[in-house]
């Protein structure tokens, strides 16, 4: 019998409640105050969610050096940086593929913890679908922000086909894996309908602040919480902000810098900003990832 007790927990209960909730605002709102207020969340909790990465890898590392860490952390995030001005088509190619296997990783483990290596391939093509979801519901802005950083004039067909074959292959290799989804399979897929309608009703900051801050960052929070922690109560959530300020504000330091010298460039803002969640994500996989990494 397939379990759907999954769907009343408090992460799915939370993900469709604040995701109807922001459906209702798109419908009362204009882009330019939903796009603040998108911008707003993801520069604050889609941040923080990663800011106590190195606290994580404390975590579960046996010679842990903090200023030795810190330095390669810091050292990872400038160099996709550099990456994505040297080098960006490749840059974002990267950025896509590891996030969407953090994606797909972080949405099929926030129910239920799976510790088979099969699942893994599902894990990248389920993030790729989600990720193809928001580029096809949004091709005008996703296309004018792939030229800006790429110089690459990429068609409808592309991101069509690439929905079609990330969604095909995610339900293939489902139909293999199958046992080891089950348990969360109705919950997951009604979920992915509610994503579904969420990116078709609203633009491309919109739809992407609602995955990120609600599906994602804020999910991942509670959860690094509990790693940390042991559990998520109001005192260890306080001190989770607390060890992430530091990172936070150096974060938005770096952020400010980068907008001053390119101020004059007003079309590439949204560009630099992608850019700059792109340098700051590229680590962060990695280290979610170890903390995930079946036993």
């Amino acid at each position: 019998m397939i379990n759907s007790y999954l769907l009343y927990s408090f992460n799915s209960r939370f993900i469709i409640l604040s995701t109807i909730f922001c459906i209702i605002l798109s419908l009362i709102f204009s882009d330019f105050y939903l796009n603040i207020i998108a911008f707003s969340g993801i520069l604050t909790f889609g941040i923080i969610h990663g800011a106590n990465d190195l606290l994580l890898i404390k975590e579960v590392s046996k010679n842990y050096n903090f200023k030795l860490q810190f330095l390669y952390y810091i050292m990872m995030v400038g160099g996709f940086f550099l990456f994505f001005y040297k080098i960006p088509a490749l840059a974002l190619i990267t950025f896509v593929l590891l996030s969407s296997y953090h994606f797909g990783e972080h949405q099929w483990t926030l129910f239920e913890k799976n510790k088979n290596h099969s699942t893994k391939p599902f894990y990248f093509f389920y993030g790729l679908t989600i990720f193809s979801l928001i580029f096809y519901f949004n091709l005008n802005q996703v296309t004018e922000v792939i030229f800006d950083i790429t110089k690459t004039q990429l068609t409808e067909n592309f991101f069509f086909y690439l929905l079609i074959s990330s969604s095909l292959i995610t339900f293939l290799i489902s139909l293999f894996i199958y046992k080891h989804l089950k348990n969360q399979f109705i919950t997951q897929i009604i979920l992915l309908i509610l994503l579904i309608i969420t990116f078709k009703s609203s633009g491309l900051i919109w739809s992407f602040g609602i995955y990120f801050i609600f599906w994602h960052s804020i999910p991942s929070i509670k959860e690094q919480t509990i790693f940390i922690y042991g559990k998520a109560e109001k005192k260890s959530i306080l001190n989770y902000f607390k060890k992430a300020l530091l990172y936070w504000l150096l974060s938005i330091i770096v952020l400010l810098i980068t907008y001053y010298f390119f101020r004059d460039s007003q079309s590439k803002l949204l560009s630099i900003f992608f850019s700059f969640l792109a340098a700051i994500t590229f680590p962060h996989t990695f280290v979610v990832s170890k903390i995930k990494k079946p036993s």
